[in-house]
């Protein structure tokens, strides 16, 4: 039995990962045919915990897993692939995965390994002409010349030609928000 998936993915949070397997065997595929799916954290010394087995048309998913709910089995066995879904990425599912497919008596079969590397998604926000998004520090200076007006309005408001501008602060982000004067 010859097994090969990708050596590496790269992913960003929320979405969907196709994680592929595919298979060779000497002998038949046979309701016996079964792949077990196991993860081990990045950076991780502890033995890969199994959170997926498919076997005789069944998938299997551990209850108590981080994967609960987040699995499927996308393959075919008949076309040598022992593919599976994992919804909603998130940063915890960065790590190592192993595939390891039985189809006896062909079950001599080192498991095969892709690392999955998972980006976290900027997040982005807009309403008109505010917008946000998530950086680490923000820092936001008004320069005027003699020319332009700069007046404080309505508790910390600034007004620059007629637009007032009010700065929110938020644990995770700054939003600068500009709306016409006569709204105030």
């Amino acid at each position: 039995m010859e097994m090969g998936l990708p050596n590496e993915l790269t992913l960003k949070t929320g979405t969907d990962a196709k994680l592929p397997c595919s298979f060779s065997s000497t002998e038949e595929i046979s309701a016996a045919t079964s792949v077990t799916w196991s993860f081990q954290h990045a950076e991780s010394t502890a033995r890969p915990m199994t959170f997926f087995y498919y076997s005789d048309g069944k998938e299997y998913t551990g209850k108590s897993t981080q994967f609960s709910g987040r699995t499927r089995w996308d393959g075919n066995f008949t076309m040598s692939d022992a593919s599976i879904i994992v919804e909603n990425i998130q940063a915890e599912d960065n790590g190592t995965y192993f595939c390891d497919v039985k189809n006896p008596p062909d079950i001599a079969a080192e498991p095969t390994q892709v690392i999955l590397n998972v980006l976290e998604q900027e997040s982005r926000a807009g309403f008109g002409r505010m917008t946000a998004a998530a950086p680490e520090k923000v820092t936001v200076t008004v320069k005027a010349t003699t020319k332009t007006k700069i007046k404080t309005t309505h508790s910390g408001s600034i007004s620059l030609n007629g637009i007032s501008f009010w700065p929110l602060v938020l644990p995770f982000s700054c939003i600068l928000a500009s709306f016409p004067s006569y709204l105030f």
